[in-house]
């Protein structure tokens, strides 16, 4: 009798717990964005701009490219009209979007063409663009720096 009580209750109170979880729990990132203001959403309850989000899609997009690269795998690369958007976004610092920043990001886009464009040596061209990702962040934003360093290839 004792063990069929604990049992209904370990049930019960397992549905209880259950009902109290959140609705969006599961759901992608996506779908649990809510906008604050211009250029900033929370995502999991932390406050993200356009531009750290972008970063934060170029950061996965790459660590995929580098793991097919590492394998020997032929890539698609086709992101650079997505990537553009590192001009126009909201930054999370918009003092920090200047002259030097803009330029930085030129110089990344150029180098991510090359990489998309190149037939041969594309671990080469992926660690030259990544040299251009590490030189915009060494000077403006250098959290990133080395999760961007792993993405390197040999």
């Amino acid at each position: 009798m004792k063990k069929a009580m604990a049992l209904c209750f370990l049930i019960t109170t397992g549905l209880a717990c259950g009902t109290n979880a959140s609705k969006d729990e599961g759901e992608p990132v996506e779908q649990k964005k809510q906008e604050l203001r211009e250029g900033i959403t929370i995502v999991n309850g932390v406050e993200r701009s356009e531009l750290a989000l972008t970063m934060r899609e170029m950061y996965d997009q790459m660590k995929t490219v580098r793991d097919s690269l590492a394998r020997g795998e032929e890539i698609q690369t086709k992101f650079l009209s997505r990537f553009k958007s590192i001009h126009t976004d909201h930054a999370t610092e918009p003092e920090k979007i200047d002259d030097v920043y803009n330029g930085m990001a030129s110089s990344f886009l150029t180098s991510y063409e090359r990489f998309e464009e190149s037939d041969t040596n594309r671990v080469e061209a992926f660690n030259q663009m990544l040299d251009a990702c590490l030189a915009c962040h060494q000077q403006k934003c250098p959290g990133p720096i080395k999760a961007i360093n792993k993405l390197k290839l040999d």
